[in-house]
């Protein structure tokens, strides 16, 4: 675990996920857990360090968050949910730069793609080739 300045005013908290020692119970988790709680109550998030992942995927991925969160209102509502917090959440007067979704069964293709159906009648194949 390390700590480093960021472009905030006060430095986050970043967490390594790629530490191999990071198993439930160890010390190492642990500190992990404290780390990251101390992020969302202080910040309200913190830094997530992974070097396992490429760049290319990282980009890819928020290329494909920047299409879903700027959709219009209208659309992003259509993401509904009879469970609480399982649908949008967004347009919080207390939280005004907070949005939210919920995909049902997340490690499912069938049930991704069926939130994508919702967010792109028309289709978005593109994001199933990140």
């Amino acid at each position: 675990m390390m700590e480093r300045q960021s472009v905030c005013e006060y430095p986050l908290p970043v967490v390594d996920f790629s530490d191999e020692n990071m198993k439930p119970g160890t010390d190492t988790w642990v500190a992990a857990c404290e780390m990251v709680r101390r992020g969302f109550e202080d910040h309200g998030c913190f830094l997530a360090h992974f070097d396992k992942v490429g760049p290319n995927l990282i980009n890819s991925v928020f290329h494909a968050m920047e299409q879903l969160f700027g959709l219009p209102l209208e659309t992003k509502r259509t993401k509904t949910s009879e469970k609480p917090n399982h649908g949008y959440t967004g347009q919080v007067p207390t939280s005004p730069l907070f949005e939210s979704f919920a995909i049902e069964n997340p490690s499912n293709i069938q049930d991704c793609q069926k939130f994508s159906n919702i967010m792109w009648p028309t289709g978005n194949h593109h994001l199933w080739y990140l």
